[in-house]
């Protein structure tokens, strides 16, 4: 039974060696082959504008810059004019979702830009009227 035992043995250690030994033959490798993956950041700034870039690297921080392989975007820091419309009329902006707490923009009061919205700590506007405004 010894015998057997170590003839088995010896066939399977025989099998593995074969199996996980080097291969032989022609075996071409492709060397300095790079793949790249495109990444796209997008940020959301105080005035309300997006800016956006693709690129093999990005990094952004909402409200102020969004980079890509190195070249950077910044937010304005003017507003654009505010161009009024029922989107941005201070009644329909309060209370709904905002990007993040501090974020502040204008909203239109009677058809005029005369209103300001602040985004509160639980990320909804709130809307007001500033002094001498209608």
């Amino acid at each position: 039974m010894k015998h057997v035992l170590g003839v088995l043995t010896a066939l399977a250690v025989t099998a593995l060696v074969a199996c996980g030994g080097p291969a032989t033959g022609d075996v071409s490798e492709e060397l300095g082959e790079v793949s790249s993956a495109l990444a796209t950041c997008s940020i959301s700034c105080g005035s309300g504008t997006t800016l956006s870039c693709s690129g093999t690297s990005c990094s952004s921080v909402d409200g102020s810059y969004v980079q890509c392989n190195g070249s950077y975007q910044y937010c304005p820091t003017t507003p654009p004019p505010l161009t009024c419309s029922r989107a941005n009329t201070c009644t329909f902006i309060e209370g709904t979702d905002c990007p993040f707490a501090g974020t502040e923009r204008q909203c239109c009061l009677d058809g005029q830009p005369t209103g300001g919205c602040y985004c509160m700590s639980n990320n909804t506007w709130i809307c007001t009227v500033p002094p001498g405004g209608p």
